[in-house]
């Protein structure tokens, strides 16, 4: 395996400051960097040695055996464990979970973008099929942290399977509802999101804590379920490699 680089800003905010030195062993889960300002903890996603410290990166070299044992993040509240995990949004926008949920809807929304706009990406929508009661806790887990009354699921209608997955996961819950999004580009879009599901028409200013809810990815609320249930640090991510073969399109889910 190749020596794995990973960057010291990979969030919205300042760089994290490297908590590690060069020749320092590290683990799955071992906590290498920390915010110096807005930003989220940063974790090693492999066991090894560290290599070097950059200015902008943490060099590790990985281990030949990787076992799949994480090192724990602390017990604490939902909130301090969110926060402790590192989660940040995983729709590519990268904003501290914790800062964004942090904040009381007193009763309002809290809006799951389940869009998965761009053509080709398949992971969000089959994570609602076979993750699906682990994602419906962790947006049980933000209504609870954020004071939010109602839980709203946006998915495009065109996606039958999760929908019809979703329903069935949450028939017995009044808090929660889904709400069926058109097949038009860019529906993943924050202030596209509130508007379709909430009828308000965000300023290109506005945040969405302006129409008392907060937007969040859907495999966010799985990183929120495995920082709160598991004490996991996010350390992975879900992707969808696509391209062509032998004249089609072939997609594959990570």
């Amino acid at each position: 395996m190749r020596n794995l680089q990973i960057l010291l800003r990979q969030h919205v905010g300042a760089p994290c400051a490297a908590i590690v030195k060069a020749g320092d062993e590290v683990k799955k889960g071992t906590l290498i960097a920390t915010p110096t300002g807005l930003g989220a903890n940063i974790f090693s996603s492999v066991y090894g040695v560290v290599e070097e410290v950059k200015e902008d990166r943490i060099i590790i070299k990985p281990a030949d055996e990787q076992p799949d044992e994480f090192e724990l993040i602390p017990e604490g509240t939902k909130l301090e464990m969110v926060k402790a995990a590192g989660v940040v949004g995983m729709g590519g926008a990268g904003f501290p979970t914790g800062v964004k949920i942090g904040t009381d809807l007193n009763g309002g929304y809290v809006l799951v973008n389940a869009a998965e706009c761009e053509p080709g990406l398949k992971h969000n929508v089959i994570q609602l099929e076979e993750d699906t009661d682990a994602t419906i806790r962790g947006l049980k887990y933000c209504m609870e942290i954020c004071n939010a009354a109602k839980g709203i699921i946006a998915i495009k209608k065109k996606n039958e399977k999760a929908v019809e997955i979703l329903r069935a996961a949450i028939k017995d819950d009044d808090s929660l509802s889904i709400h069926l999004l058109p097949d038009i580009y860019p529906m993943g879009e924050e202030r596209a999101v509130v508007r379709e599901c909430l009828g308000i028409e965000l300023e290109i200013t506005q945040l969405p804590s302006a129409a008392n809810s907060v937007v969040i990815n859907c495999e966010t609320l799985l990183r929120i379920t495995e920082a709160i249930e598991d004490k996991k640090p996010c350390f992975s991510k879900n992707m969808t490699v696509i391209g062509k073969l032998n004249g089609g399109n072939v997609a594959h889910t990570f």
